[in-house]
């Protein structure tokens, strides 16, 4: 069995990973490095992949690309563009089928639609507790899990080298508010059965600790929120537009007593996306992400900003981001002292993003607003919940990724801690590498 490190071992984003078994390979993921895709002047949709991979926006996946008559699959893990940004840029390259569960297809096909190429790769939907065979030797599985994004998998594949079990991204959430909680009794049984090679998230390794549920970041909201309520002023929410959970917690937690808009291009884009199957109702809620049709719903927010709830893009403080552009003049709603800025959302730890959201928070300090931050709990496994994954699954071979050389060398001291062995049955890659077990 080879692996093939492609992206996400030496940054948080860009992950792909190919697994080469008998001179068949499966790639897992194709995504963005956000940092990249954020300092770039033009709309990553209007760039050639070529420049996307000079720009170092995209994987280099020349190795495998020189193989790609051997490529069986690729399957993404769930809808984060730092999972499934890459795919209009590198998926037609391969004759193969994409394969995901059916909300991540929408993702899918929305971007290829903005990307304005031709994708000729069928697009195969997959729910979680289902099997599917890619070739004679090689199958399939997704297996529940929970993560900041409705209907996040664990990949399976079943080789005749024995199984990898990749989990980028996730947390153990046994309260969900959307879905069911991750299939613990199936995660255990894998580990009787045998997982020769375990892929998992190092991104919050960190972090001490087990993660909490989305229920209490619901009740920090429904906290928070009457308290904006009962001061009077604007209030405006950021949090992740993927996080279809989060946004209808804030649409419960409202409960009516205020207009509610979402504004921003990903944010209409994931909620649509996520309102076609039954994820999020958006019946009650006007929505905006074209310049003139932001300007309108500004202009009428503007007239009156305490009969509005506003959930608007920029939690990272993305410098064209509709919370930025609010906050440094460039829209007729404006913030002023006594309106309430909600940043449910934390800081994606990457010196870009912290930089980011430093300048929005000084901006937003300026101009007198209040500030109620870090109304959130991570998709990604805390320490503890990190371990509890290696006990369940009992992996013979642990490659930890999704993070830089600090948090992948953090998960190998854990896994240290579980008895395993570097360079033995631990192993620590870069791009561009290749393991070999």
């Amino acid at each position: 069995m080879k692996i093939y490190t492609i992206g996400g071992y030496e940054e948080v984003g860009k992950n792909m990973t190919a697994i080469e078994v008998n001179d068949e390979i499966v790639i897992l993921d194709m995504g963005y490095d956000m940092e990249a895709v954020i300092e770039e002047d033009n709309e990553i949709e209007e760039m050639t992949t070529k420049d996307t991979i000079k720009a170092g926006a995209i994987p280099k996946d020349k190795e495998i690309h020189q193989k790609s008559d051997k490529v069986k699959a690729i399957v993404v893990g769930h809808g984060h563009l730092d999972h499934v940004g890459g795919v209009p840029k590198l998926a037609g390259s391969y004759d193969c089928p994409v394969i995901s569960t059916p909300y991540t297809k929408k993702i899918i096909q929305r971007m290829v639609r903005e990307d304005r190429k031709d994708l000729n790769n069928e697009l195969v939907e997959m729910n979680t507790g289902e099997r599917r065979k890619v070739s004679e030797n090689i199958e399939i599985e997704f297996v529940n899990i929970t993560h900041s994004i409705p209907q996040a998998t664990m990949i399976v594949l079943h080789t005749p080298e024995g199984k990898v079990a990749y989990s980028l991204d996730y947390r153990l959430d046994k309260e969900p508010l959307l879905g069911d909680k991750p299939d613990y009794e199936r995660m255990n049984e894998l580990g009787e059965e045998g997982v020769k090679l375990f892929i998992g998230d190092s991104t919050r390794i960190d972090e001490e600790g087990a993660g909490s549920s989305e229920k209490t970041v619901k009740t920090e909201l429904k906290h928070t929120l009457n308290q904006a309520y009962n001061e009077g002023g604007g209030v405006f929410v950021t949090t992740f537009s993927s996080h279809i959970e989060r946004l209808n917690s804030i649409i419960d937690v409202n409960n009516g007593r205020r207009k509610i808009a979402f504004i921003g291009r990903s944010l209409k884009e994931y909620t649509e996306s996520g309102e076609e199957i039954d994820l999020i109702d958006l019946s009650n809620i006007e929505v905006a992400s074209y310049h003139n049709e932001v300007e309108d719903l500004m202009s009428k927010i503007s007239r009156n900003k305490e009969d509005w709830l506003v959930v608007c893009t920029g939690n990272q403080g993305e410098p064209r981001s509709v919370l930025k552009r609010i906050a440094t003049g460039d829209y007729p709603l404006e913030i002023k002292e006594g309106d309430h800025v909600i940043f449910s959302s934390s800081v994606i730890p990457s010196p870009v993003n912290r930089a980011n959201r430093y300048k929005l928070e000084k901006v937003l300090k300026e101009k007198g607003a209040r500030q109620y931050k870090d109304i959130h709990i991570s998709g990604h496994a805390l320490r503890e919940d990190n371990r509890d994954m290696l006990r369940m699954l009992k992996p013979d071979n642990i490659l930890p990724a999704h993070g830089d050389t600090e948090m992948l060398a953090s998960y190998a001291k854990l896994a240290m801690e579980e008895g395993y062995d570097l360079n033995d049955n631990l192993f620590i890659c870069q791009n561009g590498n290749v393991l070999e077990i």
